[in-house]
């Protein structure tokens, strides 16, 4: 981005530091300038309607971004409940070897923890409306697939992020230039 020379100015920044601004903003500009041949805009229209583009293009890329982590989110809680669930597997078929009432109750006793574990995750299940419990091994597969598709997603939305400055920066120095010029050409107009 180009520095307004004059605001630095009147900050009370010196002489050396002006003369690096008017290298940096020569720099800056001859990069604007070429970036703007470079994506073959003939008009500082074209480059809002880029700009407008790729905007609407990176929120599409966040928007898919954000459905797949919250996809991937859930797949790693239902993992966390089918684990929970099995590991007390034991202790529930321990229940089922109770012979009678006041046993089971003791029992149940014994391991509350365990049955709230369990309990937790049966109302999780039915919430979800899940009747067949997935395996680990094929939740395990999702999750890594997923994990996949939600890395490729962010490095697209990166790019995007990243095209979109380009272009916010490009139409911000090309808009200091133009007024630039505009500044020069009233300054000649007094002069005469």
């Amino acid at each position: 981005r180009m520095v307004d020379r004059e605001a630095k100015r009147a900050e009370g920044k010196g002489v050396g530091y002006d003369r690096w601004a008017a290298k940096h903003n020569l720099k800056q500009m001859a990069a604007t300038v070429t970036a703007y041949q470079q994506y073959g805009f003939s008009s500082p229209e074209e480059l809002d309607e880029a700009r407008s583009a790729a905007y609407t293009a990176m929120r599409e890329s966040l928007t898919e971004l954000k459905q797949v982590e919250k996809t991937l989110d859930g797949k790693k809680e239902l993992q966390r409940q089918v684990l929970a669930y099995s590991k007390t597997r034991p202790v529930r078929d321990g229940l089922k070897q109770q012979k009678n009432a006041k046993a089971k109750a003791a029992y149940r006793q014994k391991h509350e923890s365990d049955f709230i574990i369990a309990d937790a995750a049966v109302r999780y299940f039915r919430q979800k409306g899940i009747t067949k419990l997935p395996t680990y091994k094929s939740l395990q597969a999702e999750i890594e697939q997923l994990t996949a598709e939600k890395n490729a997603h962010y490095n697209e939305y990166r790019e995007k992020k990243a095209r979109v400055k380009e272009l916010h920066t490009v139409k911000s120095n090309l808009s200091q230039i133009l007024q630039g010029e505009k500044d020069r050409e009233k300054k000649h107009e007094h002069e005469r």
